[in-house]
């Protein structure tokens, strides 16, 4: 017994002690972080409090979809020549020249397309294989674009070049490093606060803004916006066959043309829809934009603050000088034909009024009038007066896709 009552007296000694040394000890931080607060030093009591408060930020993502000969190349240029943003010229292509061509109902194209753009969107490439496919776009295909026109101003910039694009002295021949996968991922994530790609529908397994949704809604530490970009299809058909997406080989029944101008219409109805249905959801609420893209081409000046603060993006001189350049053609002819990059965008949103017979614009209205109409694009019904007077406006300023975006 007596045993007992020395143990348990030891023990509750111990016990008392082992409290009293740690409420010291508590006592002492609690009044060196009282200190630390109440110090003299500004930057010391902010960095405390920085690191206290401090949250992972997700990886932001913007993706411009669209079909071709919409106006893509120029909207994506917007965001590619933002210091911010990691930008990628349809990364959809690696997908194609890796896994073959894309095909409806090809399950093995969906299933590495799925698994590719999910790893663009967090900054990482899969695998060396798809990082030597990047190499071989920015540093071969492309290789004798002009300064002015890099599909890409991130990877033709430092480290992976020498000057940056914007510098006069810049040539592709200074840069020699390879695009490396561990490289790539690096420069992705730590000098850029956001990836913005340009993705066509045509390359979308089904034609279809689905996947894109879906790997976004997979992501936890990515975040997605959608710029869903169109374009009135009068200027989408004509030009599209200028540069042989298709042949038309019957001028008076002008079969491949209404082919043509139904599908691309179906498709963008079939987006439509789908934006329609996801809109409302909280995680893509206020983060999907259609923008249409004449209102784009006729005054981007007015139109880009509204753009890069829906991307999440500050405004830069840099950018907007870039872009009273692009959307103004040069005076002189040698002037012209040292930046072809430079065009007026104006006059060639609507080019397609004077370049285009009435009735092929007739054909294309009865094949897309459903889709003008959500759109908001007015048709001319046959009449050639109006088609010829620049000074009519055929957009309606709201219209029912917008509306499902309110």
């Amino acid at each position: 017994m007596r045993i007992q009552r020395c143990f348990r007296l030891r023990f509750a000694t111990r016990t008392g002690l082992c409290i009293l040394v740690l409420s010291f000890y508590c006592i002492f931080i609690v009044k060196y972080l009282i200190i630390l607060l109440n110090d003299n030093s500004a930057g010391v009591r902010e960095e405390f409090k920085a690191n206290a408060l401090k949250v992972p930020t997700k990886r932001q993502n913007l993706i411009i979809v669209a079909h071709g000969r919409s106006g893509s190349s120029f909207t994506g240029n917007i965001f590619n020549y933002h210091p911010s943003v990691f930008y990628l010229f349809e990364p959809y292509q690696t997908v194609e020249r890796l896994h073959g061509g894309v095909a409806p109902f090809n399950r093995d194209y969906q299933a590495k397309s799925f698994e590719w753009m999910q790893g663009v969107f967090q900054c990482k490439f899969v695998s060396p294989k798809h990082a030597k496919d990047i190499e071989h776009y920015y540093r071969t295909v492309t290789r004798n674009y002009p300064r002015d026109e890099q599909a890409s101003i991130a990877l033709s910039s430092p480290p992976f070049c020498r000057y940056s694009v914007t510098d006069p002295r810049w040539n592709i021949k200074d840069c020699p490093g390879p695009l490396d996968q561990k490289t790539l991922e690096d420069v992705c994530e730590k000098k850029y606060s956001m990836t913005v790609v340009k993705a066509l529908f045509v390359r979308m397994p089904n034609s279809s803004v689905e996947q894109l949704i879906n790997v976004c809604d997979s992501l936890r530490d990515s975040d997605c916006k959608l710029l869903f970009l169109v374009r009135d299809p009068r200027g989408i058909v004509p030009s599209s066959k200028a540069v042989r997406f298709y042949r038309e080989t019957n001028k008076t029944s002008m079969a491949a043309t209404r082919k043509f101008a139904n599908e691309n219409c179906r498709q963008t109805k079939f987006n439509l829809e789908i934006i329609r249905k996801v809109s409302p959801s909280p995680r893509w609420r206020n983060r999907i934009k259609i923008l249409r893209y004449e209102e784009l081409a006729k005054n981007p000046a007015k139109l880009l603050p509204s753009l890069l603060e829906f991307a999440g993006l500050p405004m830069d001189k840099g950018l907007s000088d870039w872009l009273n350049l692009a959307s103004h053609k040069p005076k002189t002819k040698s002037e012209q034909k040292a930046a072809r990059w430079r065009q007026d965008s104006f006059e060639g949103a609507d080019r397609w009024r004077w370049k285009v017979s009435p009735h092929e614009i007739n054909i294309i209205e009865q094949c897309c009038r459903p889709v003008m109409k959500l759109l908001g694009y007015r048709p001319l019904d046959y009449s050639h007066e109006m088609q010829r007077n620049l000074n009519v406006s055929l957009l309606d300023k709201d219209f029912e896709a917008l509306r499902w975006l309110k």
